[in-house]
């Protein structure tokens, strides 16, 4: 029954082997009571929508978050958002119990917009535009600043997706005396990295006067756009 006089029972639990699997399941039923203890507090819930769609988000310095919704313990965060070339936004907040925030914001570099003038970056331009339009602001921080050129790129965009192409010809004579003075097309560009770009195709005379005439009578502002001229 015995060997040595130490029983089956205390040489089974004397095995390192035994006393290390105790001591690791030892280990994972704290971290479980302290997971269970973290999440049973997690009742808060905190919602991010920000524009850029890839911008950093930090909360108290922990910066894996990104845009949607997380519980969090009550408390006060500090929410960063951070991007390449614009301006840092900080905001903070104090979550009760049971609170339900969220933050909209956007991102710019002062009053400069240029970034979601950039063809890559339209989807985030169409998020601006459904969060910080005149009449529809949904910003957390109440930010207008992107009313004005929403406005302005949305019209100048309407025109260009609704107008183009202008065709415009222009000839003399019949038949085998026919010589072609002007045949000019102007259209949407993929050749840009701005959105708004188009080019003008030209046969014959066409100015860049002459191209912003034709534009300028469908309701395009040429300086609205980048122009490519090609000549033929």
């Amino acid at each position: 029954m015995q060997d040595g006089g130490v029983s089956p029972v205390r040489k089974f639990f004397r095995n390192k082997w035994v006393i290390g699997c105790l001591v690791f399941d030892a280990i994972l039923a704290i971290v479980a009571v302290v997971v269970l203890v973290i999440n049973a507090n997690k009742q808060s819930l905190i919602t991010l929508n920000v524009v850029p769609g890839d911008a950093k988000i930090s909360l108290n310095g922990k910066d894996d978050y990104g845009n949607g919704s997380y519980y969090v313990a009550p408390g006060v965060y500090e929410v960063r958002i951070e991007h390449p070339g614009l301006d840092t936004k900080v905001f903070t907040i104090d979550l009760e119990r049971h609170d339900n925030f969220s933050v909209n914001t956007f991102l710019h570099k002062g009053d400069d917009f240029e970034y979601y003038t950039l063809r890559k970056n339209i989807d985030d331009y169409s998020a601006l535009s459904q969060m910080a339009s005149a009449g529809y602001n949904q910003t957390t921080d109440n930010d207008t600043s992107a009313e004005g050129f929403i406005a302005e790129f949305q019209r100048a965009y309407d025109l260009y997706s609704r107008e183009l192409p202008i065709r415009y010809r222009e000839s003399e004579g019949f038949g085998r005396s026919l010589r072609i003075i002007r045949n000019i097309t102007i259209r949407e560009s993929q050749d840009c990295e701005i959105t708004l770009c188009v080019e003008a195709l030209i046969v014959g005379d066409g100015s860049e006067e002459f191209i912003g005439q034709l534009m300028r009578e469908k309701g395009l502002n040429p300086e609205d756009y980048e122009i490519i001229y090609k000549n033929y």
